[in-house]
C-alpha cells in the first residue's frame, strides 16, 4: 500500500533527480548522488535507490547514453573437416610454401606455435 503524502515529507528523490538532470543532462549517477547529499544534508539517501531513480529519470527525460561503447564481435570459428573430399587447395599450397620456407616440418610446426603464442585475442 502506498504511503500517504504527508508521511513521506517534502523530499521526493525522483523529482529532485529529474530537476538536476533537466539543468545538466550530462551529470553522472555519482554526481547526482553527491548533489542530493549536498543539497539535502538531513535526508538519508540510499545509494542504490538513487541509482535506480537516476536511470528511470534519464529514460523518462529521453536522455540517451554517449554511444561510444566498444562493440566486440566474436570471430566465427572455422570448422576443420578431416575428410579428403573437403581439402582446401589454397591451404595446402600455403602449407607447402611454409614447409619450403621453414626447411623442415618440425621448424614449420614451431613457427606456427610461435605465431599462435604472439596472437592476442
Amino acid at each position: 500500500m502506498a504511503k500517504k503524502k504527508a508521511a513521506r515529507g517534502d523530499f521526493n528523490m525522483s523529482e529532485e533527480i529529474r530537476n538536476l538532470l533537466k539543468n545538466d543532462a550530462s551529470m553522472s549517477s555519482r554526481e547526482v548522488f553527491e548533489a542530493l547529499v549536498r543539497d539535502f544534508p538531513g535526508q538519508e539517501i540510499n545509494r542504490n535507490s538513487c541509482n535506480v531513480a537516476f536511470s528511470h529519470a534519464r529514460r523518462k527525460l529521453g536522455i540517451k547514453g554517449s554511444g561510444n561503447r566498444a562493440v566486440r564481435h566474436r570471430r566465427p570459428s572455422v570448422a576443420v573437416s578431416s575428410s579428403v573430399g573437403s581439402l582446401n587447395l589454397g591451404i595446402l599450397q600455403a602449407a607447402r610454401e611454409l614447409l619450403s620456407q621453414a626447411g623442415s616440418p618440425e621448424a614449420a610446426v614451431q613457427a606456427i606455435q610461435d605465431l599462435q603464442a604472439l596472437q592476442l585475442n
